[in-house]
């Protein structure tokens, strides 16, 4: 048993560094055309003003994204060990999961996409710490 979850969880940890690696270097390097795309949102019917300043912390936000992407893989054998980074590995998907959640209740349903992200974001959640609590040769 203990080895299937182990292999769910490393997968899909995995998966989620992928996921913030290129989600966060492609928006970056993309964020007009992203914001105009994905959300529907046009900076180009900003005021003046505002776009330079909001384009400048959607690509901030974007690299902190990335920067998570690079934790992610860079301590992935020691999140899988436990420890420090499991920790904050837990803390970083826990608090997506919470804000995507806590969004839903105080602003509104989003899009399905955003629904299977915070999905699959719990089920990450949920089968490390699985992993986690399970006894493992380490």
């Amino acid at each position: 048993m203990s080895g299937t979850v182990t292999k769910i969880a490393s997968v899909l940890q995995f998966a989620y560094a992928a996921f913030l690696l290129v989600i966060g270097c492609v928006g970056v390097f993309t964020a007009r055309w992203e914001l105009a795309t994905v959300f529907h949102v046009d900076p180009a019917r900003w005021p003046a003003g505002a776009a330079p300043t909001m384009l400048n912390q959607y690509r901030f936000l974007k690299s902190i994204e990335f920067g998570a992407g690079l934790f992610c893989f860079g301590y992935r054998p020691a999140i899988l060990a436990g420890g420090r980074a499991s920790a904050i590995f837990l803390a970083i998907v826990g608090g997506g999961v919470f804000a995507r959640s806590w969004s839903w209740g105080v602003d509104g349903r989003p899009t399905l996409l955003f629904i299977a992200f915070l999905l699959l974001e719990a089920c990450v959640f949920v089968a490390v710490a699985i992993h986690l609590c399970l006894p493992h040769d380490r």
